[in-house]
């Protein structure tokens, strides 16, 4: 019998996802301007950076989501991947050099990186224990509180920026990681929020090997989920100087960006939980490709921040899919293992960050932003038609059987 928690938990993981939003929205819009534009590196050496840290990110994922699964308390991994995130990005901000922000990216940040997941797969399993017919909701509902960091934290951040240092996102994503690792050693002290998923049932004369198997449309719409993604991470990268150097905007406006885009996102997120009711999620997830192919490709040949803003409806309403529907997709993938399943999450998000940083250093090189736009949204194109062509018979509406 699962015993009954004594702490709020729902409010303690809507903080944590709260949190988690804060590390990503004060850092990620940044990261280039910080590495490019104040460090002095490269594109190329940025992108290597970010390329060799993606790599060794996705076994650290995969390591980890196995071992989550295996692990009588998965809360502890959370604190482990937390502490990483307070040790990279501090170190970025207590010691702003190029040397830093190598050690941090390609070094440390792989760990803490798979903190994101981590969180994600105790909710998905916390609330499959306590609530099961509300799981999927929940992890919906918290994906969305973390959209609300999005909205706030990027205006924020890049008022700091502008006023005070630029490094001082990275103290922001520090100090959060921080409360992240609080939050769940509090959880650690109540007995009655270690949960763990039983081990999947294998079939009588099975190999090991069939529990972890995973069936053609989904490894096609995890490839093109990382296709997508890329693309999302080449317009992430390319965007912040695109702002400053060609559209005459200033790191504020690169902070206004991104708390718009949030903004959009959040209500799309109910439209699109509506929508899940009614169409599979690969027919939702192709159709966010084609969305987030048009914002790239028209965003490359805009002249003008106002322009720009009015374009961010498109950009929410994608970004909201790729970030919200992706997340009961990937669990699903792997029947009975929610760790191992959410850790692809990180898979694809690592993979994506390799493809789309070595894209941005190959295509930036002159400095051609607009260019590196224009390919991101061929690459979205693609990233859609993976989805559809590898997942034909899952397009339309949902099936009687699946709606209930």
């Amino acid at each position: 019998m699962t015993a009954t928690p004594r702490l709020p938990v729902t409010a303690l993981l809507g903080t944590n996802m709260f949190f988690s939003g804060v590390i990503y929205a004060a850092t990620l819009p940044y990261a280039s301007l910080v590495g490019v534009d104040t460090l002095g590196m490269s594109p190329g050496l940025f992108a290597s950076v970010m390329s060799v840290g993606a790599v060794l990110g996705t076994f650290v994922s995969l390591g980890l989501g196995y071992l989550s699964d295996k692990l009588p308390d998965r809360r502890l991994l959370v604190l482990l991947t937390a502490l990483a995130g307070i040790i990279g990005h501090g170190m970025i901000y207590a010691w702003p050099t190029q040397l830093s922000f190598v050690i941090a990216m390609a070094v440390v940040m792989p760990l803490g990186g798979a903190c994101y997941g981590q969180c994600f797969a105790y909710v998905r399993v916390y609330y499959v224990r306590h609530m099961p017919a509300r799981a999927d909701f929940m992890v919906t509902a918290l994906r969305t509180v973390f959209t609300l960091a999005w909205i706030v934290i990027p205006p924020l951040a890049g008022w700091i920026a502008a006023e005070f240092s630029i490094f001082n996102v990275f103290l922001m994503s520090s100090l959060s990681f921080a409360a992240v690792a609080a939050i769940f050693a509090l959880l650690i002290s109540d007995k009655g929020t270690a949960v763990q998923m039983p081990p999947p049932v294998r079939a009588e004369g099975a190999s090991l090997l069939s529990t972890f198997a995973l069936p053609l449309g989904t490894l096609a719409g995890l490839l093109a989920l990382i296709v997508m993604t890329a693309a999302m991470r080449i317009l992430t990268f390319t965007v912040p100087l695109l702002i400053v150097g060609d559209l005459g905007g200033t790191v504020t406006d690169v902070g206004f960006y991104a708390g718009i885009t949030a903004a959009v996102e959040a209500p799309c997120m109910l439209l699109l939980a509506y929508l899940t009711t009614k169409w599979t999620k690969e027919t939702i997830l192709a159709a966010a490709g084609i969305v987030m192919a048009v914002f790239i490709g028209v965003a490359s040949i805009l002249t003008s921040m106002t322009a720009f803003y009015w374009l961010l409806l498109l950009n929410g309403l994608g970004t909201a899919a790729l970030m919200s529907v992706n997340i009961p997709y990937v669990q699903d993938a792997i029947k009975g293992r929610v760790g191992l399943s959410t850790s692809l999450m990180d898979v694809v998000a690592i993979a994506a960050n390799l493809l789309g940083a070595t894209a941005f250093g190959l295509l930036t090189t002159g400095g051609n932003y607009r260019f590196a736009l224009m390919v991101g949204a061929g690459v979205a194109v693609v990233g859609a038609a993976i989805m559809a062509f590898g997942n034909m018979s899952r397009l339309g509406e949902l099936r009687a059987a699946e709606a209930v």
